[in-house]
């Protein structure tokens, strides 16, 4: 069994028949910026809203960053029927001595029940799973988040933990964490 991680050395482009995700660049910062000033957004990441453009910039510079140290991969999601960026997916940390990604991802409210995080969801899953070599990938919820439950589970996720009030947020929160594994064989089938 190889042990080894395959990350990518060229910036990959994932695609779907309806999506595809894509490097984020800096003239995209006004679009994160809408997304990370957005309560909506923001209380299910557990964070405070953004209030300023620069932000949104240096986020940007960031997730370039991960990506030529080779500790994360942040696409950006973009609707193939108008060319528009309508959210971010990806790694936000990759563990290479463990093989393990934590997933992360938002999305503009206006395309949210859409299909749209569940099929971005997919081609990250996958390719972290096939392309990277990854052995596991973790998404952490908070487990009132119904439809980024469903998400997960539509993409064979099973929830491994629930841990009470672990982090505050204007409040104390609970996480649920779900995993899927590129050997299910400690996983209940789907």
């Amino acid at each position: 069994m190889e042990q080894q991680l395959h990350f990518p050395q060229q910036f990959p482009l994932l695609e779907s028949p309806t999506i595809s995700l894509r490097m984020i660049h800096d003239a995209d910062a006004s679009l994160i910026f809408r997304l990370y000033s957005d309560e909506k957004v923001m209380l299910q990441r557990g964070e405070g809203v953004y209030s300023t453009l620069t932000q949104a910039e240096k986020l940007i510079f960031y997730w370039r960053r991960l990506f030529a140290e080779e500790q994360g991969i942040r696409w950006g999601i973009v609707l193939k029927e108008n060319d528009q960026l309508v959210g971010s997916v990806g790694f936000k940390k990759i563990d290479h001595q463990h093989r393990r990604a934590d997933l992360g991802y938002e999305l503009d409210p206006a395309h949210w029940n859409k299909g749209i995080m569940t099929e971005a969801v997919k081609l990250v899953t996958e390719f972290g799973l096939q392309k990277i070599n990854l052995h596991s990938i973790e998404a952490n919820i908070t487990p009132s988040h119904i439809a980024s439950k469903r998400i997960l589970e539509k993409n064979g996720f099973v929830q491994e933990a629930h841990y009470r009030e672990n982090f505050f947020y204007k409040e104390w929160w609970d996480s649920a964490i779900y995993s899927k594994h590129k050997n299910k064989k400690n996983q209940a089938d789907n």
